[in-house]
């Protein structure tokens, strides 16, 4: 029965000073010389050998008659076996020839080689160890090409490659064909354990320079399509996957195009998770505009910050809603706040000189029946008897002119409003540009309407004040006031109270003036909803606390209505000087 053996050739040390052997050498440091064992055959299997030949220094060149003999000893010893090959062609110092030993001889490590060259024979032997299927030269340097297929194996590592030069490569792989998908070189393993590799790049220094590359993939493709690095995965792992104590578990940069992509059926087209740092870094360095997702205090940072102050940030664009954010219910305790967005502009060294902390747009389109849009939309909810909602709440502080609310267009109240004070407040008429007229409002406990006017009496000195004729459906309770104009009118009086929107008057001078006045309380659905109560106990939350703090001489601790929580952490970009400016009523 025939078995396959491979040997070790140690480098040849050369004796004399006609030829020197220089060992076998290989484009990857390792010499690997395939050994067939024919079935059937009872002679010796022929191995294939690779040397190299040099002569007074020089590589040898021409034809030489070269004898292989197999000894048992490293020196003495007995010669088992010989074979004699003539007119061995060398080229450059390279040769190649073929061995033939007797299979029977090459059955254990105790097999030296020595080498007779045109009657010299080189020295010291080389061992030949037995190891199944392949030849291995130790300290190979280049050789020749080898037929594929070529089969290695071994118990570790099958195939060392090592380069000694700064600009070698210890293993190049190339596919020269112009057509095909087959790899250059090709990595896989059958491993189910955890953290198999099919192909491992590793840079050993620990103080590799920068941008030192366990593994580069590099595409000179100039399409739109190239790919430099590429990974799949069949399940739900990771398609690429990067890991780093203190740096960037995947970097990708480009010119012009996407520095990483990242696509996925059902999974995560690009996810990234951190301890402590960052878990996704954008950059742009044009716009000078990067994205942080996870960075330890925002799910997302985001910074635009052109030279000519015009960036956006974020831009968001959805068909049903362009950016939604939301604040969960984690926590309790009085300090907590919760933010679903917040938004902030400007700073006290910013240049621009308009600055929107929220602003929003809504656009109807041009036609296609009833529809509403809505700039910013507030809503609130108070979750029970002692909570307080604000659809929308409006503050100002600092220096300056201050409007918690300034609305340019008609104003609408879906409900009750109430003040501490009102007014009217237009440019004086007298000196529009230089003053400013204001007038109080007219109150009363009473949601009362007011109707006037100046009459002519008849000739008996009488007159009928005819209303609108909605007045008896919106007002009831009555009041009346008649002013005689122009002569005294002692006997005036109302003949006729309201009755079909008119009432009567009497005992007045004949063609002479009467300015009259009566009010109503309105009793229609929307103010019997909404009556006001003109004298009510506080709730129990808000005994102790005022509408408006201030005028009795307290703070905001004291204001049933408070500013609302302005957390550090909800903004901590914020100016530091800020905070001292937010005072109420400064």
């Amino acid at each position: 029965m025939l078995e396959s053996y491979c040997y070790t050739i140690q480098n040849m040390v050369p004796s004399g000073t006609h030829y020197n052997h220089e060992g076998i050498k290989m484009h990857t440091g390792i010499a690997t010389i395939v050994l067939a064992a024919l079935a059937g055959v009872a002679s010796a299997s022929p191995f294939t050998y690779q040397g190299s030949l040099m002569e007074n220094g020089q590589p040898a060149n021409g034809t030489y008659d070269m004898t292989f003999q197999l000894a048992d000893a490293a020196d003495i010893g007995f010669l088992l076996d010989s074979d004699t090959v003539n007119n061995v062609q060398v080229v450059d110092g390279l040769f190649t020839v073929e061995i033939d030993f007797d299979d029977d001889l090459m059955n254990n490590d105790s097999r030296w080689i020595a080498i007779v060259i045109d009657g010299t024979t080189l020295s010291p032997r080389t061992r030949l160890r037995a190891i199944p299927r392949a030849y291995r030269a130790v300290l190979a340097d280049t050789a020749g090409s080898l037929e594929a297929p070529v089969f290695l194996s071994a118990t570790s590592t099958t195939l060392n490659a090592l380069a000694t030069s700064s600009t070698g490569t210890a293993l190049l792989g190339s596919h020269t064909n112009t057509l095909g998908s087959a790899p250059g070189i090709q990595g896989s393993t059958n491993s189910t354990s955890s953290n198999a590799v099919g192909v491992l790049g590793r840079v050993n220094t620990t103080s590799a320079g920068p941008f030192s590359a366990g593994v580069l993939g590099q595409n000179n493709g100039t399409g739109f399509l190239g790919i430099g690095v590429m990974g799949t995965h069949d399940g739900t792992g990771w398609g690429v996957y990067g890991t780093t104590p203190d740096g960037r578990g995947v970097y990708g940069l480009s010119d012009t195009g996407f520095g990483v992509y990242g696509q996925s059926d059902t999974g995560f087209g690009i996810y990234g998770r951190t301890d402590s740092g960052t878990a996704i870094f954008a950059t742009n360095d044009t716009s000078n505009s990067t994205v942080a997702l996870s960075d330890g205090t925002y799910a997302i940072d985001a910074l635009h910050d052109s030279l000519d102050g015009e960036g956006v940030a974020i831009h968001a664009k959805g068909g049903s809603t362009g950016l939604f954010a939301e604040a969960t219910n984690g926590g309790f305790g009085p300090s907590l706040t919760r933010t679903g967005v917040l938004g902030t502009a400007g700073s006290f060294n910013s240049g621009a000189d308009t600055f929107y902390g929220v602003r929003g747009f809504g656009q109807a389109p041009v036609g296609g029946g009833n529809r509403f849009a809505y700039g910013v939309y507030g809503a609130a909810q108070s979750g029970s008897n002692g909570s307080t909602g604000y659809g929308v709440y409006g503050e100002v502080f600092g220096p300056g002119t201050r409007w918690a609310g300034y609305f340019a267009g008609n104003v609408h109240i879906q409900g009750t409003l109430s003040k501490f004070a009102g007014s009217f407040k237009i440019d004086h008429p007298l000196d529009p540009e230089n003053k400013y007229l204001s007038h109080s409002f007219v109150e009363s406990p009473d949601m009362m309407n007011i109707y006037n006017g100046v009459i002519h009496l008849d000739d008996q000195g009488n007159a009928i004040v005819i209303l609108p004729d909605y007045f008896e459906t919106l007002n009831n309770t009555f009041r009346y006031q008649l002013t005689a104009i122009g002569a005294s009118m002692p006997n005036l009086y109302i003949s006729s109270e309201v009755s079909a929107n008119e009432f009567a008057i009497a005992g007045g001078v004949a063609g002479a003036k009467v300015s009259w006045e009566i009010t109503g309380v309105r009793q229609d659905p929307s103010a019997l909803t909404h009556r006001i109560i003109v004298e009510e106990d506080k709730a129990e939350n808000h005994r102790g606390k005022y509408l408006d703090p201030i005028a009795y001489g307290f703070g905001d601790d004291k204001a049933i209505n408070p500013r609302p929580r302005q957390d550090p952490m909800q903004n901590p970009k914020q100016d530091p000087m800020m905070a001292s400016s937010q005072t109420r009523g400064d």
